[in-house]
């Protein structure tokens, strides 16, 4: 795919509507990853090319805490042409998974990894892009700690659709993170994003979304009519400051508004509380959130309920049929009025969603056509200078890009073929590529990998060809300085005078050794692997809990990937003795054992003694105040004895 440039390896994730591959880049010697679309997906014309905007669109954020778009392109499969998407590949776990496997997180925890989620969120916003799809799954956690956000602009696509995939294809993934203008097809603006943020923070700290329910449209019901419960009451508040426990509900309540007027206005803003509540101050949000005391429920005067006694029954009559037939008309009564007020809600139901339904079609309508006054027809280019064209092209609102193929039917700098083919018709603002004849003086381009510089360039030299710019990339397998990949490959014919790019290792690619201690031996090793290092266990004696990390080696500095990296993990056997001397032996024995020790005492001979008041008592153990021994320890006691010729001049 690509002209052959990356090689898919193997699936690394799917979803309702695409899937990611982890893939070679053979022209840059690096690890990608490509998303491409399902096949069902890719048949909707608009779909695709929708698709491909959005993809553009998405490679114009640079952001450390955005995954990086490096390429778009398409695949022809079985005559299908199919969209792609080549991105940065990230090693590490998504939210999602974190939260299912660990449970719910800190809430000072949560609110520092997502602090960097509304920075991204803010950078694409500034940009004009509107996430649309924001949830645990698109957030990525790397070995390193560092956070990414995925799948920029994609929801936009899905949500311009015009195939048979309908509106309800497109809640079925993000219902529980939908913002109510959203599920009631209005359009969606930055202050969705943070209702979604919210949402996203809500399951961080509780474990559970807030809204759940059978279907999709049951859910998204619920975030247009329904006030989510109070996170606070899912919380274990054991161990929660004041401060803690009303940044929670604030911070979440606040994004989470009803209306958009009433969240947080910007990502950023809500990015600043996320920092405010990560460092355990009182957050924005926090300051204006105080709930107003009910009133006291007004007591009821006796009158009053004579009063409605009086209205209670009939007076009895001296005939009892007519007391039933009174007594049934008050259940047909009830039975009436019940039925009226099912029909009355069915009706308001039936009301919103058809209002709901006519809104999301006239909006449609209007986006078809918007999306049709843009439509632009690729023209016939063959043949035609190369300048010619792109200006052409760049007039109609296209994006250009040229490569250069050698051809001896057509002249230099003339135009070969145009991708898409003439008669296409493309949104402005699409990616046209022009393949442009470099001349007809063809040489073959040698194979310069394995390499140096020096002895590319006089390999170049002799076949009437020089070297381009150069690429330095880490690899694990060539020494630093040896040209690993060249574009063009070798074998392949270019023109005289054409320059090659080659790729030239900086050797094994390094990566610094993050500090795991504390953490469960699982969670350390897993991060450690993610990183790219091998892992080596050392169960060490120690007071620290058991299955805690105790000591990292080389933590801090930077290794090659591949290296081992050894983690010592205590074995919990470790206890510090409390002081034992001037007790009975019980009472010693009492404190090692609140102490966690689960050894035996041994009774040593006895230590003779003057002073009355110290017989029966410890006067030496083996064991110091606050000296380390092991839980099962032996532990020795000489008791004092009294012995009056303890008192006598020696």
């Amino acid at each position: 795919m690509g002209n052959d440039r990356y090689h898919l390896r193997h699936v690394i994730g799917s979803g309702g509507m695409s899937e990611v591959y982890e893939a070679e880049d053979t022209v840059l010697g690096r690890t990608v990853a490509v998303k491409m679309l399902r096949p069902e997906m890719a048949r909707d014309v608009n779909f695709r090319e929708r698709f491909r905007r959005e993809a553009q669109n998405s490679s114009r954020l640079n952001h450390p805490n955005i995954v990086s778009v490096f390429d778009t392109g398409e695949k022809d499969v079985n005559g299908l042409t199919i969209p792609y998407i080549v991105m940065e590949l990230v090693n590490g776990r998504t939210l999602r998974d974190i939260v299912r496997e660990d449970g719910p997180l800190p809430s000072q925890e949560a609110a520092q990894i997502l602090a960097p989620v509304a920075d991204a969120l803010q950078a694409s916003h500034e940009a004009g892009i509107i996430h649309r799809d924001i949830k645990p799954a698109n957030i990525m956690l790397t070995g390193t700690g560092q956070v990414k956000v995925m799948d920029f602009g994609i929801a936009r696509a899905l949500d311009d659709s015009t195939s048979a995939m309908t509106q309800t294809s497109a809640v079925i993934g993000t219902a529980q993170y939908l913002s109510p203008e959203q599920a009631r097809g209005k359009p969606a603006d930055a202050r969705s994003d943070v209702y979604a943020l919210g949402c996203v923070m809500y399951e961080a700290v509780t474990g559970r979304t807030p809204f759940e329910g059978e279907t999709p449209f049951a859910v998204a019901y619920q975030h247009v009519q329904e006030d989510p419960v109070p996170p606070t009451q899912y919380v274990d508040l054991q161990h929660l400051t004041d401060t803690q426990r009303l940044n929670i509900d604030a911070v979440i309540l606040t994004a989470m508004a009803k209306h958009p007027a009433d969240r947080y206005q910007s990502a950023w803003e809500m990015g600043e509380d996320l920092r405010r509540m990560g460092n355990g101050q009182l957050t924005e949000a926090a300051r204006g959130h105080v709930t107003e005391e009910e009133p006291p429920t007004a007591m009821v005067a006796p009158v009053a309920d004579a009063s409605v006694g009086q209205h209670r029954a009939p007076v009895k009559s001296t005939r009892p049929s007519e007391d039933d037939e009174g007594g049934n008309g008050l259940k047909w009564l009830a039975l009436f009025l019940a039925g009226l007020l099912v029909a009355i809600m069915g009706y308001f139901a039936w009301d919103f969603w058809q209002s709901s339904r006519e809104e999301s079609r006239i909006e449609q309508q209007q986006r078809d056509a918007a999306a049709r006054a843009n439509m632009v027809v690729v023209p016939k280019v063959e043949k035609r200078p190369r300048n010619e064209v792109v200006a052409e092209l760049e007039k109609m609102g296209l994006l250009v890009t040229v490569n250069e193929e050698a051809n001896p039917d057509i002249e230099r700098n003339k135009v070969i073929r145009i991708n898409p083919a003439p008669g296409s018709e493309l949104q402005k603002g699409s990616s046209v590529t022009l393949t442009v004849s470099s001349g007809d003086e063809i040489t073959d381009v040698p194979d310069l990998s394995g390499m140096t510089l020096e002895e590319a360039g006089k390999a170049l030299s002799d076949a009437g060809l020089s070297l381009n710019d150069k690429i330095e990339e880490t690899n694990d397998d060539a020494p630093a300085g040896q040209i690993v990949s060249q574009n063009p490959a070798g074998g392949s014919q270019l023109s005289k005078g054409s320059k090659v790019k080659v790729t030239v290792s900086k050797g094994k690619e390094e990566a610094q050794v993050p500090d795991v201690t504390g953490m469960p031996q699982a969670r350390a090793v897993s991060m450690l692997e993610s990183v790219g290092f091998k892992v080596n266990v050392n169960v060490v004696d120690s007071q620290e809990p058991e299955d805690r990390v105790v000591s990292v080696s080389n933590q801090g500095r930077k290794l090659a990937k591949g290296e081992t990296v050894t983690i010592e993990v205590s074995n919990g056997m470790l206890i510090t003795a409390p002081d034992l001397l001037h007790k009975t032996p019980s009472e010693a024995e009492s404190a090692l054992r609140s102490a966690g020790w689960q050894g035996s005492v041994r009774t040593g001979p006895v230590v003779p003694t003057g002073a009355l008041v110290d017989n029966g008592r410890v006067g030496w153990a083996s064991v110091n105040s606050g000296d380390l021994i092991r839980k099962n320890a032996t532990v020795e006691l000489r008791v004092w004895e009294f012995n009056a010729s303890a008192l006598l001049p020696r």
